[in-house]
């Protein structure tokens, strides 16, 4: 049991470090960023704290509000709200990705990023050690207003745009081609990893302790 959560756990963090590099080279191709990452970004401009700092405190209201909605959260969430924002910051420290100047080199490493991205997400679901924060929270806003996942993700999606946009968060044709063609993508890696991420049961944190004490 030991070995296969470590094995797990191993995904996770794989996948959660790759994820990182994608945010990484999103965030330096510097032709606008996905809705998320402009509310982080702004943050972090206004607020004088780093992009990491301003995604876990994004991250952790967000899964507050779900986990006081009913939905209930694991071990991938939280690592996905405090370890993947400081590998970013890590990354950003180190200064090995290049802040682009042009629009097609940019446009080319925000396609790059949005990739590993998608690989990296796959990781971490495929880990089934729980949900990503975001998605929790897009679950109890359909339960509760009764809309679908999608229409509740888009109205989400551009109010975080609009409030990062006044923070000083980059808005640009980044944007356009991240809000359009990251769920695209997901899809498309899926497909080709075969990977039917709606019969992966996310564990949650509870399941997680139950398991590791022998209950189940």
């Amino acid at each position: 049991m030991i070995r296969e959560y470590l094995r797990r756990l191993l995904i996770l963090l794989g996948g959660l470090a790759v994820s990182a590099v994608g945010i990484t080279m999103m965030l330096q191709a510097n032709v606008g960023l996905e809705p998320w990452s402009v509310l982080q970004q702004g943050m972090s401009k206004t607020f004088g704290i780093t992009y990491g700092t301003a995604a876990m405190i994004v991250g952790a209201a967000v899964i507050a509000i779900a986990f006081l909605c009913g939905e209930s959260f694991g071990l991938g969430t939280l690592a996905n709200i405090f370890i993947c924002p400081m590998f970013i910051d890590i990354l950003l420290y180190l200064d090995r990705i290049p802040l682009m100047e042009a629009l097609p080199s940019g446009v080319a490493m925000l396609l790059a990023g949005m990739e590993l991205l998608a690989l990296g997400t796959w990781l971490y679901m495929k880990s089934a050690l729980g949900s990503g924060p975001r998605d929790a929270l897009m679950v109890v806003l359909a339960r509760k207003t009764r809309r679908s996942v999608g229409f509740c993700r888009s109205s989400v999606e551009l109010l975080a745009i609009f409030i990062g946009w006044r923070l000083g968060g980059q808005v640009g044709v980044g944007t356009v081609i991240s809000a359009v063609g990251i769920g695209t993508l997901f899809n498309l890696n899926f497909a080709l990893l075969r990977f039917r991420a709606a019969d992966v049961h996310q564990e949650n944190l509870a399941e997680t302790l139950q398991r590791l004490r022998g209950k189940v």
